[in-house]
């Protein structure tokens, strides 16, 4: 009740703050030089004794900053590697209260938030003027605003107070996830640049000859305008040449300057963008008696997309005018900023900035979300950082709806097409739900997971804003919505102010529809599905239907050949507590009929997955080829029961994972046998039989892993257990990043024990031999689980006995064809692999066109026997060479080229002829494939 009473309040009295603004570009150094004069008028009933001010620009400081660190938790590195060059902050301030000078204290843990210590207490409905000069370095523009190439985005730049409330001051650092909060009042702004600059800005631009010279131009076909003319005919051509981005290549700035004067009156905030290349486009829009300047900036490789944004922002501004409330400024305008595959843009009042590469429907849906900011935080101005739903939410809603109303739906073309979903962000919503890893609507932004910022705060607060419309119905909810604007434009709403508004306009209660902001619950009551059958998959209409789904499948193994079939399979989203896959396959070699098969059930909880899981598979691992031509093949049965229990941290947020995994492993293997002799009566023949026995190994896997983007790691203990041995290993990997994104060092340490559980003798190590320890990577043979996916499984020569798996001292040489091994034991072993990219400052193959997924590789490691007395191989063994990886490391070829002298005597040895091609090694690393190992962000 207090809180709620506290928000109803907040419209009885609000802060005001009027800015002066004088500020210089120096394009060359990047760097702006200003004075800055500050009304502030305190309208609280509280004396105010100091008041936080926000420097933003200082988030760009270091990687220490709050911006940093969330940049780095939702996976992006390029700030935190960025060059001190690159990065940004202001200074040189030196705050006045009223021409007396002020104390300004800088906050202990966010360099980018101060207090200013008052002289003289500030009373209730007293105004103090507050003046500092700044200079600013300008960074590169990692989050909204900064320098690309030549090109100059100017926001979050002046120092500015934070929010004063009835919940009292609003201090919050920079953040690239989550937005602002600012005081209203009226700009007046003087921006200094290079004559040959244009200027897209905040509000009214009063100098007349330069207004009225912007029109004139903004009138032009673009094809006309001198700025397309220069690319085209030199710059363009100057770009490809020198293969540089074509916004670094720009004329030369001026050397004469100019000064431009804007106005914005009733606003929270003031941006300016400016490129010596902007093409324009001018237009007004008239609205009953009001008439609005609209404007597109862009760039001349943009013309033919953004050849139609102007037309965009027009009917983005009738909407909004006509669903929500007239447009209350004189000039609207839009900037494109640098493409980017991912759509996006950002607001401020009167001019948003796009970065995005789409056209057409894309681009009219991003404008047009971002002119409707101007109504939805530009005019309601909510807390944005508390509260993003109230103009994110909204505004998704809004530009659902004019989307829907301007375009008409066509179905999708194409057999995959079809499968589709309609709505993306829907779907995976109700994934995230059915997970229990979706967040609530009405969260701090800060507080929510990357995909959750997406998924909650816009798509569900969209749906949210959608199922409010069908409670109230279009009319009387548009109508409510007028009033909330009427009632609440120029101030700061809260999420109560906005329900007590729908409710007053309406007359209906909203309580219930209310609190489901406040819960993980989905919006639409769970029907019950029905089952249909599908080809391959299908993603469409998965809340009305639980799909079985018919696909071909294929495979291959030296010994089955080729192998063709079909598949069933259940999977779907959002994903179902039962699952099953069965695969059959006719091998086209072997002539029998192999198969997969996986049944699992799934418990989901926001902190917990419990799987209970059986597997199966039917292959064959050997052949052997009879003396009259007859081939025998070796079949594998593997059945697994499993159990697994994933442990999440209650911060959704967080990254870390532990995985307690308990599997049984009953292996029915044929094999060699008795050989029978077949004489006749020109010679003597040997006829292989077969031999079946049934093995049942235990397998307990208990893991800690950390996806995070900047060092990742995992760790796991993993112990294996048969009728006469038991081998514990642990692994531990760690990524070293460098600079460029995805690149940089493994680390991998293994160690791991062998134990005997009945008495050792010469017998039992022979049976066990395949469980002992190994330095080098298994063979097929050594993979007593059949854990990894081998071409040639039990292949003694030829190219696919080279096949390793990663497992055990995992070196890349070995020696095989020896009695015993180098490398391999029935007691312990240690080893450490490190293998990465080669540094773009030392790499000789960066010269080329084009990228070859090189890497170098090296092992160390020692083991039991080589610390024995008659050991003659030295106790540390090593090798390294170059690693060739695709498909996100799912295969890798491996050639050393430096090992330990035992492995060079053993090749000499065996192979003394075409040496470098035996040591040749290949693997398969089908994990890689696992779907938070190709995207981090998926929450398994």
């Amino acid at each position: 009740m207090n809180c709620c009473k506290l928000q109803a309040q907040q419209g009885d009295w609000q802060q005001r703050v009027d800015y002066k603004i004088n500020v210089s570009l120096d394009d060359k150094a990047k760097t702006l030089t200003g004075e800055e004069t500050i009304y502030y008028t305190n309208h609280s009933p509280d004396t105010l004794k100091f008041i936080w001010f926000h420097l933003w620009p200082n988030a760009y400081k270091n990687d220490q900053t709050a911006f940093s660190e969330q940049l780095l938790r939702n996976g992006n590195t390029t700030f935190y590697f960025a060059d001190e060059a690159q990065r940004g902050y202001i200074n040189q301030l030196n705050f006045k209260v009223n021409d007396e000078a002020a104390n300004f204290i800088s906050d202990s843990t966010r360099t980018d938030v101060a207090r200013l210590m008052l002289p003289q207490p500030l009373a209730p409905k007293q105004t103090i003027v507050i003046t500092t000069p700044f200079h600013e370095k300008l960074p590169y523009n990692f989050s909204r605003g900064g320098y690309e190439g030549e090109t100059f985005q100017i926001t979050q730049w002046y120092p500015k107070p934070a929010v004063y409330d009835s919940k009292g001051w609003h201090p919050m650092p920079y953040l690239d996830q989550g937005e602002f909060y600012s005081e209203f009042g009226d700009f007046d702004v003087t921006i200094t640049v290079p004559q040959n600059y244009i200027i897209a800005a905040s509000g009214n631009l009063q100098n007349e000859e330069a207004l009225r010279k912007l029109k004139a131009l903004g009138t032009q076909s673009p094809e006309v305008q001198d700025n397309y003319k220069l690319w085209q005919q030199s710059l363009r051509m100057q770009a490809i040449r020198e293969r540089r981005p074509f916004d670094e290549v720009m004329p030369p700035a001026a050397l004469a300057f100019k000064t431009l004067h804007y106005r914005l009156n009733n606003a929270h905030d003031f941006a300016w963008f400016a490129s010596k290349l902007f093409l324009v486009q001018y237009d007004t829009v008239q609205l009953g008696k009001q008439v609005i300047d609209a404007f597109t900036f862009y760039n001349p490789w943009d013309k033919e997309r953004w050849k139609n944004s102007l037309q965009y922002v027009k009917d983005g501004v009738h909407f909004y005018s006509d669903k929500l409330g007239e447009y209350p400024y004189d000039v609207v305008s839009a900037v494109l900023g640098k493409s980017s595959k991912e759509a996006g843009g950002m607001e401020y009042p009167t001019i948003t900035l796009l970065e995005m590469s789409d056209a057409g429907k894309e681009l009219d849906a991003t404008l047009v979300h971002e002119v409707g900011h101007n109504w939805l935080y530009g005019i309601l101005a909510n807390n944005e950082r508390d509260h993003a739903w109230m103009d994110e939410g909204m505004n998704t809603y809004y530009e659902n709806r004019y989307i829907n109303n301007k375009y008409v739906r066509t179905e999708r073309k194409g057999f995959i097409s079809k499968k589709l979903p309609d709505d993306e962000d829907t779907l995976l919503l109700h994934t995230l739900i059915k997970l229990h890893k979706n967040q609530p609507v009405d969260i701090t932004s800060d507080s929510l997971t990357q995909m959750n910022y997406g998924l909650s705060v816009y798509s569900k607060g969209g749906m949210w804003m959608k199922q409010l419309e069908e409670k109230l119905g279009t009319a009387l909810f548009d109508s409510s919505m007028h009033q909330y604007y009427n009632e609440w434009q120029f101030k700061h709403p809260y999420p109560a102010d906005f329900k007590k508004s729908v409710e007053a306009a309406s007359n209906i209660n909203i309580d219930t529809l209310y609190q489901q902001l406040f819960t993980t619950c989905s919006l639409y009551p769970a029907t019950k599905r029905q089952l249909k059958t599908t080809g391959l998959f299908n993603l469409k209409n998965t809340d009305k239907y639980n799909y079985i789904s018919l696909t071909p499948a294929g495979g291959y193994n030296y010994y089955d050949g080729v192998m063709v079939g079909g598949l069933i399979h259940n999977y779907q989203l959002p994903l179902n507590n039962f699952n099953f896959l069965m695969a059959s396959l006719y091998a086209t070699q072997s002539k029998q009929w192999n198969g997969a098969a996986r049944f699992s059930y799934s418990i989901f909880d926001e902190r917990k997955w419990l799987e209970f899981a059986v597997s199966g598979m039917r292959y064959n691992i050997n052949a052997f080829t009879q003396y009259n031509g007859d081939k025998l093949f070796f079949t594998l049965n593997r059945i697994v029961p499993s159990v697994k229990y994933r442990l999440y941290n209650k911060d959704l947020r967080a990254t870390r994972r532990w995985t307690f995994l308990l599997k049984s492993y009953i292996l029915n293997e044929e094999s060699f046998g008795d050989f029978k002799t077949v004489t006749t009566t020109t010679d003597t023949f040997y006829v292989a039989n077969k031999r079946s026995t049934t093995t049942n190994i235990a397998q307990l896997n208990i893991s800690v892993s950390d996806n995070r983007k900047l060092y990742p790691y995992d760790a796991s203990l993993t112990i294996d257990a048969g009728k006469s041995f038991m081998r514990a290993g642990f692994t531990g990997n760690y990524f070293f990043n460098y600079k460029k994104d995805g690149k940089g060092i493994n680390a991998r340490l293994f160690a791991g024990k062998f134990f005997y559980l009945q008495p050792k003798t010469l017998l039992s190590k022979g049976e066990n031999d395949r469980y002992l320890l190994t330095l080098t990577g298994p063979h097929g043979y050594e993979d007593f689980t059949y854990s990894d996916y081998f071409i040639g499984r039990n292949g003694q020569e030829g190219g696919l006995s080279q096949q390793i798996m990663q497992r055990d001292g995992f070196f890349k040489v070995g020696t095989p064809l020896l009695n015993t091994p180098v490398g391999k034991t029935d007691n312990w072993l240690m080893a450490l692999n490190i293998w990465g990219d080669i540094p773009d400052e030392i790499n000789p193959l960066k010269v080329l066109p084009f990228k070859l997924p090189v890497q170098l590789f090296a092992d160390i490691g020692t083991y039991s026997d080589a610390w024995s007395e008659d050991n003659n191989g030295g106790r540390f063994l090593f090798d390294a060479g170059i690693k060739i990886s695709i498909i996100h490391s799912t295969f890798n070829v491996y050639l050393p080229l430096v090992y330990s002298k035992v492995f060079r005597d053993y090749y000499k040895t065996f192979y003394p002829e075409k040496r470098v091609a035996h040591t040749i090694a290949f693997s398969f690393n089908l994990q890689q494939l696992q779907p938070n190992k190709l995207n981090r962000n998926i929450p398994l």
